[in-house]
């Protein structure tokens, strides 16, 4: 079955005017329209006539979302069911490259030597999400931070929460002599290429050393922490006073509840903002005309006044040849259905992780992928 969904269906809601850096809008999601509505063709899908179990590992900050998708996806397609994993986007890509799963799910693009190397592996971004900056620094709130000062907390050279560098960003605020617990993830990671993808651009010392990726050669830092996973850097975090630590904002929520501070972080324009509907929606709309056809994008570091410096697709990795046509259809219902605004992209799915839609611009390039799947 073929449909057509006019984009103009796809709900734009009003944006947030985020005059404030510190405005936080956690309880609404809009698909940021880059261009006018058209109407766009959409893979062929029906309910597979066998029973299909479509596994998928890694992200963690997706796996919270696809959860979600697992009975309603159900509903739409009786034989169609979803297994989700968490793991890291590392072992979504290594999964879905050695056919381990079916589906992949990654914070970070393949690479064209990745794709090169692996033809016929497929980037699809089923959603925009983004990444915050958490503290546990009791009392103090709407911490300025920039990302040259995490990649000098991160590399060693800023060791203490009233560095002069911190205090600058911070003028008024009476910051403790604490010592800075720079946590990372032990595990290879969607949210280490995000946040070492904004280290590097916005440090030279740092693009030059370390680099960005899901694993990157990390420089000692005096006292630094490991853990595995989202859940377990808001643990470690909470349990280690005056950590710093980045955390996929699918669990920002619970970051918070946990009593850790959240970061204002400094964009390309100087202005500092936190994540949430409006400036995650302009940072995405900054990038979306830039997306190739391979859909291999970064959305860090955008311009633009309201953008928000971490931002990125949620990525489904896939093979576009699947062993039997019954198990191509029911990987191109659930990305359909995942990407649908009346399906698993409704505002309320996305607002619970505080995802965003993907930008109409890029729906063409995401359906062509889609019905590129076949047996």
């Amino acid at each position: 079955m073929k449909r057509l969904v006019p984009l103009a269906l796809v709900v734009t809601a009003g944006l947030a005017g985020a005059c404030s850096s510190s405005t936080k809008s956690n309880t609404s999601s809009t698909t940021a329209s880059t261009t006018p509505p058209t109407t766009v063709a959409t893979p062929s899908t029906s309910n597979p006539s066998t029973a299909q179990t479509l596994n998928e590992s890694g992200s963690s900050l997706l796996f919270p979302f696809l959860q979600q998708l697992v009975t309603p996806l159900k509903t739409q397609f009786s034989n169609v069911t979803l297994a989700a994993s968490a793991g890291g986007s590392g072992k979504g890509i290594s999964d879905a490259i050695a056919g381990v799963t079916q589906m992949g799910g990654s914070d970070a693009y393949l690479s064209n030597s990745q794709l090169t190397t692996n033809p016929g592996l497929l980037n699809i971004p089923i959603a925009v999400s983004s990444q915050a900056v958490n503290y546990n620094l009791p009392g103090v709130k709407d911490l300025k931070l920039t990302g040259d000062v995490l990649a000098k907390v991160y590399q060693g050279s800023i060791t203490k929460w009233n560095d002069q560098a911190i205090a600058s960003l911070n003028p008024g605020v009476t910051l403790p002599a604490t010592t800075i617990v720079p946590v990372r993830r032990v595990d290879s990671s969607g949210d280490t290429f995000l946040f070492t993808s904004f280290l590097s651009a916005t440090n030279a010392t740092w693009k030059n050393g370390p680099a960005f990726g899901t694993t990157v050669t990390w420089p000692a830092a005096p006292g630094e922490l490991t853990a595995s996973g989202n859940p377990g850097m808001v643990q470690t975090c909470k349990a280690t006073p005056g950590c710093v630590a980045y955390i996929g904002i699918s669990a920002e929520a619970t970051a918070q509840t946990a009593g850790l501070g959240e970061a204002l972080l400094q964009n390309q324009a100087g202005n500092y903002l936190q994540p949430n509907t409006s400036t995650v929606n302009a940072a995405v709309t900054a990038g979306a005309s830039n997306v190739p056809d391979n859909l291999a994008a970064s959305l860090i570091y955008e311009p633009g006044a309201q953008s928000y410096p971490i931002v990125n697709f949620e990525y489904i990795i896939v093979k576009n040849k699947q062993a039997t046509a019954d198990l191509a259809t029911a990987i191109r219902d659930f990305l359909v259905f995942a990407i649908d605004p009346n399906g698993g992209s409704t505002p309320t799915f996305l607002a619970k992780d505080q995802f965003v839609a993907l930008p109409s611009s890029v729906l063409p390039k995401v359906n062509a992928a889609i019905a590129s799947i076949s047996s």
